[in-house]
């Protein structure tokens, strides 16, 4: 066999550098910290703190949007909007009315509401409620049942 064959055959090897077990006690082969220096500290990755913002990409101007429950909702309620035609279509920017996908996005609205009764804030609440009767409203006139 030549060397490249026996590499082939030969797979790969894992090597465990964790110093410590699951339950906190040393590992037993996880090496002297001279064999397994760490990063300096200018290498070092950091963990970011649950407060901490991260920027934006290089180039962008755009703001980091926050993944809460009301974006959530904003984001389907776009949706509905853009297929009810009061908003042109993200992807075509037409203004189109497609109301089989605007009653989807509205179902989805509802079963949120649904599925979310009784853990939500009171504005949360108020807010879905308000945003869910002006989407139903709209789509009925669209429909035609003005």
């Amino acid at each position: 066999m030549t060397s490249k064959e026996e590499q082939e055959n030969q797979g790969f090897k894992v090597h465990d550098r964790r110093r410590f077990n699951a339950d906190g006690s040393p590992a037993e082969d996880a090496g002297s910290p001279a064999e397994n220096p760490a990063p300096p500290p200018s290498e070092a990755p950091s963990e970011p703190s649950p407060s901490a913002e991260v920027p934006p990409a290089a180039g962008s101007n755009q703001r980091e949007i926050p993944a809460d429950f009301v974006t959530l909702l904003l984001s389907l309620a776009a949706s509905a909007q853009s297929a009810l035609g009061i908003s042109p279509n993200p992807r075509t920017g037409k203004v189109e009315v497609l109301l089989p996908e605007a009653k989807y996005s509205i179902d989805l609205l509802a079963v949120l509401q649904e599925k979310t009764k009784g853990n939500l804030s009171s504005e949360e609440e108020k807010f879905l409620e308000v945003l869910l009767y002006d989407l139903r409203l709209r789509y009925v006139e669209a429909k035609g049942g003005k």
